[in-house]
């Protein structure tokens, strides 16, 4: 099946669902105990303390246990990890007759194409067994269960599900939704996105005249955007986490709308590799059958070779070049899995920060014959670089942070926490600049270009607030008290006003502010900010220092091997002793000014701002967003 735009063009940030209500959904088991079963909306910590040991649904209201609790559910939480199993469970009332098993409720179960997979059918198999274990609770006497049925509604599950992320980001569930959303199709180069809303019962946001139902299943006919002669399930009586569906790009009348089922910063073959793991088909969409393959494909799988003798045959470089690529995946990943159990950024950051300037260690990698040793770096848009700046960010954002602490609590001077929050933020804003060069060659990256401009955003200004600045005080040096916002509106982008109009007015004035307008005018002023802070925040970091301009990417074309990293390493870098100088003077060399400090923060509200202007037309004028980015701001308006 697929979903078509109906009877009306649809212009780029606009609805075009309503707030679609969830046929099944459950919360992940490691959030049982903190959210809410019914709504997802999370629960006062003195509730979920109480029960934290104990396997068990709560919820926030009675109006959410009334239309949800379920002994048989309760019952799953035994078989961890039970979220597919009692999302599953919810498909199933106890009245539920056997059926076709290629379709329940409208949805493909795909359950000939999952069992046929041995390891998912003992999966599929084993998780039916314990549903219809659970189901046993409730049912009456000579009742019995339907062992194909109960695999169809698992493989239902397991092929429709989405997650479910809160305001912070984080998967908190899953959810499984009606044909006027599972059945849009998936594409790379979506035109489309989709995002969640959870509330309370008693506080459902209102939806504008715009949020109707505004497409239709391909070779129906259509009526002020109701279908017809299609019958479509109401979902579980109100309840559970909402979905939304907004175009990122203009849809023309009839053209089919698509979604991204999995990440579109990663290269083809894994985009593939994951969408045949889970849904059991090869995107065939105009991003991946492009030949050659996209720019953008391109530099996301780029690695430069060196060592490597020019007579090698191009079969040998693509052995060679794969070989690297999951040598050098094995360790990115290794490396964060460390980070996340351990809690060593430091020994992360060093860890990444060498794997980016050195690449794959000689010893790793040898030519067949004549045992030349290879060395292959990542492009600096790899997706395997691109998700280490991300690691990056966060582990030089927790260094900055236990520095903080240990300095508060011995009365130092926090200098070098104040440095580990500098290359925090600059590598957040190289992970914005990198995400924003790669959508200008494919605009269906428009989601994570906002959240990455968001971030950047935060980081700057988190940066430009630091208390550490107060320190300054006891060297001598004044302490700028940074003015409101609103004196630093910039006359020339106008991005505060654009924000202002969107949270406003909504989805006309955001195309009336003029997508590309409201971009280049941003680019411009950036670009001049960018002159005068960029080189401070990177001072100290070896990799950092390749890009003169974060924002310039056409020297990528050459290759990596003949940049002298060691060479570049100059008097103006970071002298770790100065953090001991206390006076003007040596606060003035390492850049800590007052000029600086607006610079930042001016880069800052522009980098948040524009995030805001693009996370508008993703999720909308009233979503989290607006409040969340109001509140970094510390914003008030008008």
């Amino acid at each position: 099946m697929e979903m078509r735009a109906g009877e009306e063009d649809i212009e780029i940030g606009e609805d075009i669902t309503p707030s679609v209500i969830p046929l099944s959904y459950a919360l992940h088991d490691s959030f049982i105990h903190s959210h809410c079963s019914s709504c997802f909306s999370r629960l006062p910590s003195a509730n979920f303390t109480q029960h934290h040991h104990v396997p068990t649904l709560l919820y926030c209201s009675s109006i959410c246990s009334s239309s949800h609790f379920s002994p048989a559910e309760l019952h799953l939480l035994h078989s961890p990890p039970s979220s597919d199993l009692r999302a599953a469970l919810r498909l199933l009332p106890l009245s539920l007759p056997s059926s076709s098993t290629n379709r329940i409720c409208g949805l493909l179960t795909n359950r000939e194409k999952l069992m046929a997979d041995e390891e998912i059918s003992a999966h599929v198999r084993y998780g039916a067994k314990a549903i219809a274990a659970a189901r046993r609770i409730e049912m009456v006497e000579n009742e019995k269960n339907d062992a194909v049925l109960l695999e169809a509604a698992l493989c239902l599950v397991l092929t429709n599900a989405v997650e479910v992320h809160d305001n912070e980001g984080r998967s908190i569930g899953i959810a499984v939704y009606g044909p006027n959303f599972s059945w849009i199709n998936h594409s790379c180069s979506p035109n489309a996105c989709y995002r969640s809303i959870i509330s309370p019962p008693d506080n459902v946001l209102p939806f504008s005249d715009e949020s109707r139902l505004r497409i239709l299943p391909a070779g129906t006919e259509s009526d002020n955007g109701v279908h017809n002669n299609i019958e479509f399930s109401k979902g579980c009586s109100g309840s559970g986490p909402r979905v939304i569906v907004r175009s990122i790009k203009r849809i023309k009348r009839g053209e089919e709308v698509t979604v991204a089922y999995t990440d579109l910063l990663q290269p083809k073959e894994i985009r593939r590799s994951e969408l045949w793991a889970k849904y059991r088909f090869i995107c065939c969409c105009t991003r991946c059958i492009a030949s050659p393959p996209s720019y953008v494909d391109h530099v996301l799988q780029e690695i430069s070779a060196s060592n490597l003798a020019s007579s090698s045959l191009s079969s040998e470089l693509s052995f060679y070049r794969d070989e690297a690529t999951r040598k050098l995946t094995d360790y990115v990943d290794e490396v964060t899995a460390e980070y996340l159990a351990v809690g060593d950024p430091e020994s992360c950051c060093k860890k990444l920060e060498n794997m980016l300037i050195t690449g794959l260690l000689d010893e790793q990698l040898e030519v067949r014959e004549g045992k030349s040793q290879l060395n292959f770096r990542l492009h600096a848009l790899h997706h395997l670089a691109l998700n280490t700046y991300t690691v990056l960010a966060s582990a030089y954002k927790i260094r900055a942070s236990d520095l903080f602490s240990l300095h508060s609590e011995v009365g130092g001077l926090p200098w070098e926490a104040l440095s580990m929050s500098r290359i925090s933020a600059a590598y957040s804003l190289l992970l914005a600049t990198a995400t924003y060069h790669l959508f200008c060659f494919e605009s269906s990256l428009l989601v994570s270009v906002a959240n990455f401009w968001t971030s950047a955003g935060e980081s700057l200004l988190a940066l430009a607030k630091s208390s550490a600045w107060d320190s300054l005080g006891k060297c001598g040096f004044p302490v700028l008290n940074l003015s409101p916002l609103a004196k630093h509106k910039c006359s020339k982008c106008s991005l505060l006003e654009s924000f202002e109009v969107n949270l406003s007015f909504g989805q006309d004035h955001i195309r009336k502010a003029g997508f590309d307008s409201v971009s280049s005018r941003f680019l411009d002023c950036i670009g001049s900010l960018l002159q005068e802070v960029w080189g401070f925040l990177i001072q100290g970091d070896r990799y950092l220092k390749m890009f003169k301009d974060p924002t310039d990417f056409s020297w990528l074309g050459k290759s990596l091997d003949i940049w002298d990293f060691d060479a570049e390493l100059t008097h103006n870098d970071v002298d770790f002793n100065c953090w001991t100088n206390k006076s003007v003077s040596g606060i003035e060399a390492l850049g800590y000014t007052d000029q600086w400090r607006i610079n930042t923060f001016q880069l800052g509200v522009h980098c948040l701002l524009y995030g805001g202007f693009l996370a508008g037309i993703c999720y909308g004028p009233h979503s989290h967003w607006s409040s969340h980015i109001r509140s970094a701001l510390n914003y008030e308006g008008k």
